[in-house]
């Protein structure tokens, strides 16, 4: 039996038993549609994140109290370590001279009011000049404010878009005054529009000079240290060059760990790839159960299929069918069957991961070899659901085949 002519009695097949069939292959289209749809998704999200991850410079290191924080009890362990400071910011400034950059950074919520508008819990950033360069915030309009304003803790601050926007919707806000809880400030520049990342607007900060910040809000918030290494190659000369000064700052015992966290890109690429390698694996044990009920599901098809058919392999066999025919024939019946499941598992995924892209923030990468990775499963699946029902029908006895009612 040619391929066309087993592909048209597997299509007959389906089309007199269309409730038994889709009922049989809801498994595998449930585990190739959460497949295409969650690994769509998790593609994207990773060129996301690398593109935002990028942001912070391959390059550029930020020495904090905390860190990445990965349990409890790494939070409780951090949370008793020493508070930075802008002193210990200068000492690194001074004894990391191969740094390209140092600077210091805190951050707050504060309600921000300007023009008779109230927002709310607006994050607040207290940086030194050097920061924005480090991070790549570029301006919109106006400056940045400079040393020297730092180092006389003038009330100056630089706005984000959407602060712009709806303070300031009709006028130019450059010169005029904001209140960052009851302290007012005087604004110099605008950001330029960074958009979204993970539902969160990029745009609705205000910064200030680190001193300032820290002059109206007060110091009990722990200084992040910015440290930019000149290239790659020196890079793990400054990063160790600042942990030898912050450690003799806090008389840290030779083969204590060190009393502070260190985030970079590198970390915050392998901490994304681990959520989103967590993410996808429980994604694949869902998968691999929905692939098991929907193979079983097609085995029970294809040992009907066999007992309905007995006659019929019978005469086959005895006008010279020989058993590797039977088992092609219904090893392609099964691997139709699932197929069939897979690309309506695929075109549901597509869809689903479609959907999330245009209803939230979340980027989509369906691909062709996603697609095609969706399909081989799903054949391979089927293939191996038929391969018992078709050994069965391969051996059946043609005389007793033939007594078959």
């Amino acid at each position: 039996m040619v391929v066309v002519d087993v592909l048209r009695v597997a299509l007959e097949s389906i089309r007199r038993h269309k409730l038994r069939s889709v009922l049989n292959l809801l498994g595998i289209i449930i585990a190739v549609t959460t497949i295409i749809a969650v690994v769509a998704v998790v593609q994207g999200l990773n060129e996301y994140a690398a593109n935002l991850i990028g942001q912070l410079g391959p390059n550029t290191m930020i020495f904090a109290k905390f860190g990445i924080i990965t349990s409890r009890e790494a939070f409780l362990e951090a949370a008793k370590r020493k508070d930075f400071t802008v002193e210990d910011v200068e000492a690194v400034r001074r004894g990391v001279v191969e740094a390209k950059r140092v600077g210091g950074r805190v951050f707050g919520t504060h309600h921000v009011y300007a023009e008779g508008r109230r927002l709310a819990d607006i994050i607040v950033l207290g940086a030194q000049p050097e920061i924005p360069w480090m991070v790549g915030i570029e301006l919109d309009d106006g400056r940045l404010f400079t040393e020297t304003e730092d180092a006389a803790a003038r009330n100056v601050a630089v706005i984000g878009w959407d602060i712009k926007d709806e303070l300031f919707p009709h006028v130019d806000p450059i010169g005029r005054t904001i209140k960052v809880g009851a302290v007012p400030f005087r604004v110099v520049g605008t950001m330029a529009k960074q958009g979204s990342s993970f539902g969160q607007s990029q745009d609705r900060f205000v910064m200030m000079p680190l001193a300032a910040y820290q002059k109206a809000f007060g110091k009990r918030r722990s200084v992040d240290i910015f440290v930019e290494a000149p290239d790659a190659a020196s890079r793990q000369r400054v990063e160790d060059a600042v942990r030898q000064v912050l450690r003799a700052r806090r008389h840290t015992p030779l083969g204590a760990g060190d009393p502070f966290g260190v985030v970079d890109a590198r970390a915050l690429q392998t901490l994304w790839r681990t959520l989103t390698g967590s993410a996808f694996a429980l994604v694949i044990l869902i998968s691999s159960i929905s692939l098991v009920v929907g193979g079983v599901a097609i085995a029970n098809t294809m040992f009907a299929s066999v007992v309905e058919r007995t006659r019929e392999i019978g005469i086959r066999k005895a006008l010279g069918a020989r058993g590797r025919d039977l088992r092609r024939q219904f090893l392609l019946e099964a691997v139709v069957l699932s197929s069939a499941g897979g690309l309506t598992g695929v075109l549901l995924g597509w869809c689903a991961a479609l959907a999330v892209g245009a209803w939230s923030p979340f980027p989509v990468r369906v691909t062709a070899p996603l697609i095609l990775a969706g399909l081989t499963v799903a054949a391979l699946a089927g293939a191996m659901a038929g391969w018992l029902p078709a050994n069965r029908a391969s051996r059946l006895d043609p005389i007793v085949a033939l007594r078959e009612e």
